[in-house]
Order: structure tokens, then C-alpha cells, then sequence
């Protein structure tokens, strides 16, 4: 089985309304070559699912190719 493309918006994001994560975990577990029984993958997918349901809201925000991430958090550091 060929997997087919996710479904994406304009700019080239998951479109989380129409994404089918049990289909996904479907046809990308035997591309990557995992054998998953059907218990499984339905936990796959559900898991999934959550993943897309809480990033849809922060990938839905533009951010300017100029703007820098945050240091990585180091308890053990102090910073200014």
C-alpha cells in the first residue's frame, strides 16, 4: 500500500478537520516497516489524534522567519 499525502491547508500544515489519523497509522506503519495488530493501532491512532488536536491551535499562528526560539530550559544554569 502506497501511502497517500496528508491532507494539508495552503501552507502545508495538517488540516486536523479532515486528517484521518487511524488511515495514517494504517499506511505509514508497514512504510516504516512496523507490523501493528489492530489494538494497537487504534491506540496509535488515538494518541495521534490527541497529538494534531492540541497542535492545530499553535500551528494556526504565523511566525516571522526572523524570530529566534527560546534557550533550551537548564535548571541548573542561571540566566540574566
Amino acid at each position: 500500500m502506497t501511502p497517500r499525502p496528508l491532507p494539508c491547508d495552503k501552507a502545508g500544515m495538517i488540516d486536523a478537520k479532515t486528517f484521518d489519523p487511524a488511515a495514517y497509522v494504517a499506511a505509514m506503519a508497514p512504510a516504516v516497516g512496523l507490523t501493528l495488530p489492530p489494538e494497537r493501532q487504534a491506540r496509535v491512532a488515538a494518541a495521534l489524534a490527541l497529538v494534531v488536536k492540541i497542535g492545530a491551535p499553535a500551528l494556526e499562528h504565523a511566525v516571522a522567519e526572523d524570530v529566534e526560539p527560546a534557550p533550551v530550559f537548564d535548571p541548573g544554569v542561571s540566566r540574566p
